[in-house]
């Protein structure tokens, strides 16, 4: 094995390998979509062609009756014009009319719409494989969380190296923490944030009133590489308690906040409240619940939005992807480009009494994958030098 084949990790290559092959079932797909889209174009443009090829003779037979006006003389060709065109009108009608039947029957064929259709959502499909796999070079991500009549809703967005930002909805229902109302708890005892002080009978210094957060439900949140922020609801007290966990590098912060009628009270930020709080309790349990988020990730629903240079690549039923499947390849080819130049070898350590291998990420796999496009992949090998 290679110098370089070594500091290839396995994984590495997994993903490499699901991102290109899902890349060119996006290629292949959208020109398939093309193709079906071209077949309705052209329809269109028939259409729009024998309409004003009608309205052309229409015209011409006009002109031929009246370039005979200086032999005829002014009246007859007048009234010839007139019987000529009354006819032709009739005649040309009726063809308009079988014109548009036609239109109307090519244009509603179920077969060519179906047809269209799932192709539409393959290529969506496929482009949302693709980026499931996370192939550009991240810049940030955040993973948003809401209550939302009584469930749990949530996207992760991704904003990437190029000019990409891409975000997708994760099913909550697959966490086993996330599936249901969720309240910050904790093994090593009630978590319990101070509020105010007020008057003790036993002691002179002012003692805590506490808000146990057992009866508090998390109603939002939001998970960045250093951040987490959540808000936690009291329904029957309309009070909610903010927390927000901060660590990058060595530097860590914690923030709790109390709101009650609009009254805010900041209890870190108070040195006689803050004294009285377990932070230490509620940063390992706030750890917890940002490990879970995280584990949304694993379970990506569906793409919601696709930016690239600022322009929508999915919107209002159009799919404006040929600038970004070219801008993709130029992103993951340097990984494709190193796969040509392997022997061979499993993806992974798989099971070796496995009646089925995974199949290798190598110059033969890349190769009869771009081959599946047709001659619109030739290009691609000659750039990879498979040709």
């Amino acid at each position: 094995m290679s110098s370089e084949e070594k500091l290839v990790q396995p994984e590495t290559k997994r993903i490499q390998k699901q991102a290109f092959s899902s890349l060119i079932d996006a290629m292949r797909d959208a020109q398939r979509m093309h193709e079906r889209e071209d077949k309705i174009r052209e329809i269109e443009e028939t259409h729009k062609r024998q309409l004003a090829a009608l309205e052309k003779l229409r015209e011409e037979i006009t002109g031929v009756v009246l370039s005979h006006k200086d032999i005829l003389g002014k009246e007859l060709a007048g009234d010839l014009e007139n019987q000529v065109s009354s006819l032709s009108l009739v005649a040309i009608d009726l063809t308009r009319k079988k014109i548009e039947e036609k239109y109307s029957t090519m244009l509603k064929d179920k077969d060519n719409q179906i047809a269209l259709e799932s192709e539409r959502t393959k290529t969506f499909k496929s482009i949302e494989a693709f980026l499931a796999n996370l192939p550009f070079s991240l810049l940030d991500k955040a993973i948003n969380l809401k209550l939302l009549n009584g469930a749990y809703a949530a996207n992760a967005r991704y904003n990437c190296e190029n000019n990409i930002q891409f975000e997708f909805s994760l099913d909550c229902r697959r966490s086993t923490v996330l599936n249901k109302g969720f309240t910050l708890t904790s093994p090593d005892g009630e978590i319990k944030v101070p509020i105010s002080l007020g008057k003790s009978w036993l002691k002179k210094e002012p003692a805590p009133d506490y808000e146990g957060l057992d009866h508090y439900v998390l109603s939002a949140a939001e998970v960045t590489e250093p951040h987490l922020a959540a808000t936690y609801v009291y329904p029957e007290k309309s009070s909610t308690i903010s927390i927000i966990s901060s660590k990058r590098d060595s530097h860590a912060s914690l923030t709790v906040e109390y709101v009650l009628s609009g009254s805010r009270t900041n209890i870190t930020s108070e040195p006689a409240l803050n004294k009285f709080l377990n932070s230490e309790l509620i940063d390992k349990s706030s750890e917890a619940l940002r490990r879970s988020i995280l584990e949304l990730e694993n379970y990506k629903i569906d793409l919601v939005k696709l930016i690239s240079d600022g322009k929508a690549i999915f919107e209002e039923g159009k799919f404006d992807l040929q600038q970004f499947l070219a801008k993709a390849w130029r992103i993951i080819e340097p990984a494709v480009v190193a796969a040509t130049l392997r022997e061979g070898g499993p993806v992974g350590e798989g099971d070796a009494v496995s009646s089925e291998r995974e199949e290798v990420f190598d110059r033969t796999f890349v190769r009869q994958k771009i081959i599946s496009l047709g001659e619109s992949g030739n290009a691609l090998l000659v750039s990879l030098k498979l040709s």
